[in-house]
């Protein structure tokens, strides 16, 4: 499950992908958006085009099967930063507990994606 807020004229949006929500596989999903657009403005665009079978949904909680959710904030400013924090669900129980972050991006990438992942 992902989340992208703070987007120019873009209300939040939520995203559900199926298959490798873990960290690293998240991490990939980020890596290759941003290797198509690094524009930090741009990096909601770039993640929906490398992401196609991304499911668009109203809120979170439609993904009643996710273990992890990713919340990708573009802070405003002079110069924009994408910062991503990480919750986990453990299974059979309806809590969210903090994983990571708030973290800038390419942090999350160079922490959690598995060397060669990103080639």
């Amino acid at each position: 499950m992902f989340t992208f807020t703070g987007f120019p004229q873009t209300p939040p949006r939520h995203l559900y992908l199926h298959h490798d929500g873990y960290p690293a596989g998240a991490a990939w999903r980020f890596a290759t958006a941003q290797h198509h657009r690094s524009d930090a403005a741009a990096f909601l665009a770039a993640f929906l085009s490398s992401q196609p079978s991304a499911l668009a949904l109203a809120s979170p909680e439609q993904a009643a099967d996710a273990e992890y959710r990713y919340l990708v904030e573009l802070c405003a400013g002079n110069d924009p930063k994408l910062q991503v924090r990480c919750w986990r669900r453990r299974p059979g129980t309806a809590s969210w507990t903090c994983r990571c972050g708030p973290l800038a991006l390419g942090v999350f990438i160079q922490r959690f994606l598995p060397t060669g992942m990103g080639s």
